[in-house]
């Protein structure tokens, strides 16, 4: 098994140029709108779920690495601290912002409301991971950690429940045409072609639920 893989998402081949982006034996790219993949994958909702497409393909296929990581084509780590189980490195932690407020102010927040509801039907009423999304006030953006591979498989069965919940709960049935009619009807009058990354946005707060409630976090430039 290896010992570190790291994987980069990207969504146009002209990305990998003028971005810099090169594989070697640590970093690899990942092409989340390519749906002629091989493996299990969700790529054909790579609109919707951004780089959280490149997580359920590693997930699902099981591409085990010691320690697994992941970044996107515009924010890459410099530095690779080792990480020991239960801890994460990651790119950036914002310690004054009120997670609810946040998303509030930027999105659909009834959309929040629903991932807090299947949170409180997992978990019982009053758990520390809706506590966390409305109250918390540490967010770790971007969905760009690494950690070992046993917690990001934890991480995996936290969060793609409750995206699949989120997917029932509002009828789109993992159906690209679906997703955008829904980004049409709540983000009308706003930036649809970003707002309709919706899902991602908020599974980027479910994974700063999860490091915050269940790890130990640091970025390169705390240590």
């Amino acid at each position: 098994m290896k010992d570190l893989t790291i994987w980069c998402t990207y969504h146009k081949d002209e990305q990998i140029e003028q971005f810099g982006l090169l594989e070697d034996d640590v970093m690899r790219l990942f092409k989340g709108n390519d749906t002629g993949i091989e493996g299990e994958n969700i790529n054909h909702l790579n609109p919707f779920y951004s780089e959280i497409v490149t997580l359920y393909y590693v997930w699902k296929n099981g591409i085990q690495s010691r320690r697994v990581g992941f970044c996107h084509y515009r924010r890459r780590f410099g530095r690779i601290a080792d990480v020991e189980p239960g801890t994460c490195q990651v790119l950036a932690i914002n310690r004054n912002c009120h997670v609810f407020g946040h998303y509030k102010g930027a999105h659909n927040y009834q959309d929040f409301y629903d991932a807090v509801d299947i949170l409180n039907e997992r978990y019982g009423e009053c758990n520390k991971y809706s506590h966390y999304m409305l109250e918390g006030r540490t967010f770790i953006p971007f969905c760009s950690f690494v950690m070992m591979w046993e917690d990001f498989e934890r991480l995996c069965l936290f969060l793609f429940p409750i995206l699949e919940a989120f997917d029932r709960k509002n009828g789109l049935d993992m159906q690209p045409e679906r997703y955008m009619q829904k980004a049409l009807r709540d983000f009308r009058y706003d930036n649809v072609m970003y707002q309709r990354r919706a899902v991602s946005f908020l599974a980027e707060r479910l994974i700063s639920c999860f490091l915050a409630c269940e790890m130990k976090v640091f970025c390169v430039n705390e240590i």
